[in-house]
């Protein structure tokens, strides 16, 4: 070859290397991903949004990406020009400038006025606007009043028109409340699609990019409370003084309204003379002058007058002797017996929802249910073999998932007759109907006989179904980030309060959390995958205080963003389920099972601890506040660590230094300290972080009277160590 073949040949290898680029828009239209090209704007975007930073002049907006952060380049900050060379590249649709081939990244100059955001409407968001600063005005978000979680897409409606916002963790609007009322939004075009078709998002960059247009807005989400079989409160805060009024019905058409003149931040109305086991629509309005705040209509529910009782079952091995009082039942190979037999038990309607199915003795007690007179429904994941769907009565109406994002329909339940007080039954949990699932996989199964609960998973069955009728209609049919929150989340089953959440819409992962953040003594989890980086943070911070102790058992320690290593690291004691036969399939976290007074509770069902199952998947999940099903969840946990060779002394080798009992407490409060020598003072501080109570402790009991402490939520220390423990005083 010779020198001149060698430089063309070289040349072709190369990235295309193009020095006469005139604008952004210019390197959008005229050069192609793996070019090098230079461009220079004003930064637009902070850390807000990740590592990238977007820039834009007068003729477009584009990504700047130079990897995981900035290290060794400036770190652009909004209002900075700034020129880049680096390859043209895409990621999931996204044209970016960076990631590979970068030579140079130069502020040019700081202080500079950000470009005004384009006038636009929802249905604008696309290509031609990709990076550029927008405004939208006339907002409603669809699920407004939840907590805003991060890594996650919330739908929104302007002029009736649809679009979606997305909210990295990292982004300070996560933890706020997801504004309820009307809105401007402003923000960045972005994309995200894996087939680089479509999936176009605003991307607000903080707190100051979502602004409320009334005067008087919602401070906090709707909270129900103070349910009964014939009422409940719906309770809200709203940032300045309103009245307080409550529409509601038994559809979205509501029709009767409770009203309050006196003017509050902080409301609640009571509603009375409802039916038992019904679900109410409601939402909620506070006036102050000629402006006024209102809630999205949401569904409630009274307590149903059905028999109230919860059963947990698991397939593998338990450990009798952490129980308290009920011995929990491992049904091995009869898990698939059991189910069958609740199907059987069903009289009118069984509504199913199953990830996968290959099981002929549950598909044989379908089809004796259908041949008993049973109405059934059937959905399931496009995407599995589903090798047992074969087998059903040619007159069941079946209807799948295809779209093929995540692992699609991933729920496990089942409905069985849901208008039927005395017999309607939820049966829900981690196993799928697949032959290591019900036989050699650690599983659970959980069951409810409540019709309050049933009809509440009824409307998520149907909105699936895309009808209330025996025949799916597809196209109205909602999975995945289409469907909106449309079923209550509070229920009281048999006297315990139960909590139920759906994904992606229903802020599932924001639940879970909190739910961790309230651990007062122990807490314990065993799942499949746990890759949410927000959930390793929680049980990382509740694993830090000496009044706590907290463990847990994985299967996928070594998938990708894994919180495996990051436990340990942390001093967690986390136990590898890899190589041990059968596959750890939970998806559970046991709260405070040794402390009756400190609210146990036990979350499980079929989600995952994964971004995925948080924003793609058609998930649910039931968070049970009862002590008895907390025990029966440890039985378990504890027979899964004896049967990967963990002793329960090496569970208990964090044991806690010191409890604080009872919790919530009222006129007086007592610390265990179980070791040799106190650290320092027990100190009480209110929420503004004022010490309201300092008391010296001694090794053994303290007791102190708390009688002087007005009623709320205290954080606790001893000594100079801070510690996530909240004291509850009523």
């Amino acid at each position: 070859m010779n020198m001149k073949q060698l430089l063309l040949s070289l040349l072709a290898a190369a990235p295309l290397l193009v020095s006469a680029q005139t604008s952004i828009l210019d390197v959008r239209t005229n050069y192609n991903v793996g070019d090098v090209v230079t461009v220079t704007g004003i930064v637009t975007s902070d850390a807000n949004l990740g590592s990238v930073r977007y820039i834009q002049d007068e003729t477009a907006g584009i990504a700047l990406y130079p990897g995981s952060d900035w290290t060794g380049y400036p770190d652009p900050q909004p209002g900075d020009e700034v020129t880049m060379t680096a390859e043209l590249t895409e990621y999931n649709g996204l044209l970016e400038v960076g990631s590979a081939g970068i030579t140079n990244v130069e502020v040019l100059s700081s202080g500079n006025p950000l470009p005004e955001p384009l006038l636009i409407t929802p249905a604008q968001l696309g290509e031609s606007l990709e990076g550029q600063l927008v405004h939208i005005q006339g907002a409603f978000f669809v699920n407004g009043g939840q907590i805003i979680s991060g890594n996650n897409t919330y739908a929104f409606n302007a002029n009736g028109e649809d679009g979606i916002i997305y909210i990295r963790n990292s982004n300070e609007l996560v933890g706020q409340v997801l504004s309820a009322g009307e809105v401007d939004l402003y923000g960045v075009v972005s994309q995200f699609s894996f087939d680089g078709v479509g999936g176009y998002q605003l991307l607000p960059r903080g707190i100051a990019d979502i602004v409320a247009t009334s005067a008087i807005n919602l401070a906090t989400s709707v909270v129900q409370d103070d349910l009964s079989t014939t009422g409940f409160s719906l309770n809200w805060l709203t940032d300045v003084e309103g009245d307080s009024h409550v529409e509601y019905g038994l559809t979205e058409d509501l029709g009767s309204v409770v009203s309050d003149a006196t003017l509050t931040q902080d409301h609640s109305v009571m509603l009375t003379d409802l039916a038992p086991g019904t679900i109410y629509y409601a939402r909620v309005i506070s006036i102050l002058g000629e402006d006024s705040t209102m809630s999205q209509i949401r569904p409630y529910v009274t307590v149903s007058e059905s028999p109230g009782w919860i059963r947990a079952y698991f397939v593998a091995d338990v450990d009798p002797s952490v129980a308290t009082d009920e011995v929990a039942v491992s049904l091995g190979t009869a898990t698939n017996d059991t189910i069958a037999a609740y199907i059987l038990s069903a009289e009118h309607t069984l509504d199913i929802a199953v990830y996968n199915t290959n099981n002929t003795t549950i598909t044989n007690a379908v089809n004796q249910a259908v041949a008993n007179g049973v109405q059934v429904r059937w959905i399931s994941e496009g995407q599995n073999a589903n090798l047992g769907l074969s087998e059903l009565d040619a007159s069941i109406p079946v209807l799948m998932r295809t779209d093929g994002e995540g692992s699609g329909m991933h729920n496990k339940f089942v409905i069985g007759d849901a208008e039927y007080t005395d017999n309607a039954f939820v049966l829900t949990g981690s196993t799928n109907w697949t032959t290591a699932n019900l036989n050699t996989d650690p599983n659970n199964l959980i069951i409810f006989g409540d019709q309050s609960l049933a009809r509440a998973y009824t409307l998520e069955f149907n909105e699936m179904w895309g009808s209330d009728g025996a025949t799916p209609d597809a196209a109205n049919s909602r999975f995945g980030p289409e469907k909106t929150i449309n079923t209550p989340e509070r229920f009281i089953i048999g006297g315990s309060p139960v909590e139920l959440y759906f994904s992606p819409s229903d802020g599932t992962n924001q639940a879970i959390l909190e739910s961790i953040l309230t651990t007062d003594y122990d807490f314990h989890f065993a799942t499949l995958s746990f890759t949410r980086n927000d959930l390793g943070a929680a049980v990382v911070e509740v694993g830090s205080s000496i009044f706590t102790t907290v463990s847990g058992a994985m299967e996928d320690v070594n998938n990708s963003g894994s919180e495996y290593d990051v436990l340990t690291a942390a001093g967690i004691p986390v136990y590898s389920h890899q190589g041990i036969s059968g596959q750890l399939h939970h998806k559970y976290g046991i709260v405070d099972h040794s402390q009756p007074l400190s609210d146990p509770r036990v979350i499980t069902g079929s989600h995952n601890w994964s971004t995925t199952a948080e924003t793609t998947n058609d998930e649910n999940t039931v968070i049970v506040h009862d002590a008895r099903i907390a025990n029966l969840f440890y039985q378990e946990y504890m027979g899964l660590l004896g049967a990967m060779g963990v002793g329960v002394e090496d569970v208990e080798r964090t044991e806690t230094l010191a409890k604080l009992f009872p919790n919530p407490a009222t006129d007086v409060l007592t610390v265990q300290w179980q070791g040799a020598d106190v650290p320092g003072d027990l100190v009480l501080r209110d929420l503004a972080g004022r010490v309201v109570d300092q008391t010296p402790l001694n090794p053994g009991l303290t007791r102190l009277s708390i009688a002087h402490l007005p009623a709320g939520i205290y954080s606790v220390s001893i000594g100079a160590q801070g510690l996530p423990t909240r004291l509850v005083v009523q």
